[in-house]
């Protein structure tokens, strides 16, 4: 191995805890952040911004599971972060539905987006077990900001689709406020709606959680893609103006995109990238089409202040989120900011 190399995977130890580390610690106030692959991402420059914002003093250190991890292996780690007082909860990034299915009867309280999306993004273990599944937030939040109310196409069918689901018919607020779902209505519904999925049991599920909320099935347009090519002729037949959204990962988290090269994209079209490192290849192809872009920084900054008021018990004002993306800035990649960005 490389100097550089060594150093680069010292500092990555550095950022990870396991189980038995977790239950040890000993530090400051502590933030976990629990994913697959956590330590190479921007959080961990961004969090000492936002824990003067959120949880001054408090410190974020990674807890890396695998993707075959077992319940068993999710149950420890929560079982350890509640029994350690200097740590005040969890940033869920991968693993949330399973998360939840291997949990669900150590929480002491859940929010109902986690009953409703049987998924847990923000864990809180100052008291007890808390689970929030709060990515419909930070949707809400910046949906407005991307064009308006026009038609969307989404392509991926999980959690971030749910997510986009929910802010897009529910009233995200008034939902955490009654405890149940509270559907958006008159001047406050949001613009069609089309989720394409690569499999059926994706869209299954979409449709399960649709029909948890209270959603008519009109509402949402549920489309199966196996192939680039099959998502490409949903794209091309979406309606002029329509924001089309890679949501899959495909770009970040593997190479590639959804579409073909030279992919036709309805005119006037926002496409929207809810990646915001990586090739980004789907933002390349869009800007060869001449097509307005959007990256995911936003959803990214969004997403990890709710998580975090929720874990602190703030409340996301548009004044916090404004200071959280200000503490941000400097931070965010340079080489994909073109067209609206």
């Amino acid at each position: 191995m490389s100097e550089a190399g060594a150093r680069a995977a010292g500092l990555d130890a550095e950022r990870l805890l396991d189980a038995g580390q977790v239950r040890a610690y000993r530090g400051p106030s502590l933030v976990l952040f629990l994913g697959i692959s956590t330590a190479g991402s921007l959080a961990h420059y961004t969090f000492p911004g936002w824990s003067r914002l959120f949880c001054p003093g408090a410190v974020m250190r990674g807890a890396d599971l695998p993707a075959d991890a077992t319940p068993a292996e999710f149950r420890e780690l929560v079982t350890a972060m509640a029994a350690n007082p200097r740590v005040l909860g969890a940033v869920v990034t991968s693993h949330k539905l399973r998360l939840f299915g291997a949990c669900q009867n150590l929480l002491d309280y859940a929010e109902p987006l986690v009953a409703l999306t049987q998924e847990i993004a923000d864990v809180n273990t100052r008291d007890g077990v808390r689970a929030y599944a709060r990515d419909p937030q930070s949707l809400d939040i910046i949906l407005d900001g991307i064009g308006g109310p026009r038609p969307v196409l989404c392509i991926g069918a999980g959690g971030s689709a749910i997510a986009l689901m929910l802010a897009m018919r529910l009233d995200i607020a008034g939902t955490l406020t009654a405890q149940r779902p509270v559907l958006r209505t008159g001047q406050a519904a949001r613009g069609p709606l089309t989720i394409v999925g690569r499999d059926q049991e994706s869209l299954d599920n979409v449709r399960a959680v649709r029909d948890r909320c209270g959603i008519q099935r009109d509402a949402v347009g549920l489309l199966l893609a196996p192939d680039q090519d099959a998502a490409a002729r949903h794209v091309g037949s979406a309606p002029p103006g329509s924001v089309v959204i890679n949501a899959t990962g495909l770009g970040k988290i593997a190479p590639g995109s959804p579409l073909p090269d030279r992919a036709a994209f309805p005119p006037d079209a926002v496409a929207w990238d809810f990646n915001y490192r990586g090739p980004l290849t789907f933002l390349d192809q869009a800007r060869h089409a001449g097509v307005a872009t959007e990256d995911g920084w936003d959803y990214f900054v969004a997403g990890w202040s709710a998580a975090l008021a929720a874990i602190t018990g703030l409340e996301l004002t548009p004044e916090l989120l404004s200071r959280a993306a200000e503490s941000a800035r400097a931070a965010r990649p340079g080489r994909h900011n073109g067209g609206r960005c």
